[in-house]
């Protein structure tokens, strides 16, 4: 059978997408029955170019990053590659009929769920025409949540069997490193954390990450609780730090609060392994991959009772309404005072991230993509 596959997004200047089109292309390649089957990736400005088996191959043809110009043109390229199946790692697919089986992740229905979140003409032409036409033109709709299938079939109202649920992964870097670590010790020391307790809050600029909460809910607990603690807020700069470092300001807490910009890759999960806790108390999410890879790293994790984020977190979180300041604040205080629920959250996380791999969620896909039914 031959495969194409939309590697645009495969890439982590992509962010979650990127990451989990490189997870998922690397684990469907590392799978003894992948070799029975002809694969051509489709490359984008950003694509990694990984080391993969000679049944995979890049195609010569760049996809334009331009949803407007790329959806239509798909139909082309599998007719003239003479494609037996289509898969595109987001959602942005064949807006088209297909002379293929088409299939297709969709992450989440952030452009029709909240469409002002993302401004721009383009962003509104996905959420109104190009989101919903690909998911009504897929073959199978592979979703990364229940609460995301749900959101998908109560907004474009498509046959509920046309829509699969596969969890995604965990990177094997995720795991726990000791506090007396040298690399973790390093990281600290680089950041400027030293031996102070830190609470980690990741992407901060994307708005629905909610960051201004976690900033509200740790100034009101250094008010309660006077700790020795601080705040380390990860993600890249943008105009919205600056409005959260002015918050932290006018809460008397900037001198607690590290903004640190960009996280590379390598130094993530030894932030996870060295924080006290990692609050993402995000508005909505289609998944949560931050949530599963703390949880791997043994890092307790405050999330938000909404969404795909309790899917996911299951009983090893603090789960609070991302809207409460106070639930949130306390559950902070929580985590730093009681060392038996650090400890508990600790082991749970641990036990619960073992059942999502990536190996796992690239056989499921596997299977879907090489079905002979339509």
């Amino acid at each position: 059978m031959r495969i194409g596959i939309d590697a645009r997004v495969m890439t982590l200047k992509a962010s979650g997408i990127g990451r989990y089109a490189l997870e998922m292309i690397k684990s469907i390649a590392s799978l003894p029955e992948a070799g029975d089957h002809e694969f051509i990736l489709y490359p984008g400005r950003m694509t990694e170019i990984l080391q993969l088996p000679d049944n995979w191959t890049y195609s010569t043809r760049k996809i334009s990053s331009r949803g407007i110009l790329r959806s239509p043109l798909f139909s082309l390229i599998a007719e003239h590659d003479g494609l037996d199946v289509f898969y595109s790692t987001d959602y942005l697919g064949p807006v088209l009929p297909m002379p293929c089986r088409t299939v297709i992740t969709v992450h989440d229905l952030i452009p029709i769920i909240y469409p002002g979140i993302i401004k721009g003409f383009q962003h509104r032409l996905v959420g109104n025409y190009l989101l919903p036409h690909a998911i009504r033109h897929a073959s199978v709709v592979v979703s990364v949540s229940e609460a995301t299938k749900k959101d998908i079939l109560d907004y474009i109202q498509i046959p509920e069997g046309k829509v699969t649920v596969v969890y995604e992964g965990k990177n094997p870097s995720f795991y726990p490193r000791l506090a007396d670590n040298l690399t973790v010790r390093e990281t600290r020391s680089y950041y400027g954390v030293g031996d102070c307790p830190y609470i980690l809050c990741l992407s901060v600029c994307d708005p629905k990450k909610n960051a201004s909460a976690s900033i509200k809910a740790f100034a009101e607990m250094i008010r309660r609780l006077e700790c020795e603690c601080l705040l380390f807020m990860a993600g890249s700069a943008e105009k919205g730090e600056r409005e959260l470092e002015r918050m932290a300001g006018e809460l008397k807490v900037r001198d607690r609060v590290i903004f640190a910009g960009f996280i590379p890759d390598e130094q993530l999960p030894i932030l996870m392994s060295g924080a006290r806790a990692l609050c993402f108390p995000s508005l909505y999410e289609g998944f949560g991959l931050p949530v599963l890879e703390a949880m791997a790293c043994g890092c307790p994790v405050i999330t938000s009772n909404i969404s795909s984020l309790p899917e996911v977190a299951g009983d090893a979180a603090l789960q609070v309404d991302p809207n409460d300041i106070q639930q949130l604040s306390r559950a902070m205080e929580k985590l730093l005072t009681d060392d038996t629920l650090y400890d508990d959250l600790k082991a749970r996380g641990i036990s619960r991230a073992k059942r999502f791999s990536w190996e796992n969620a690239a056989s499921q896909l596997l299977d879907i993509l090489i079905a002979t039914d339509t």
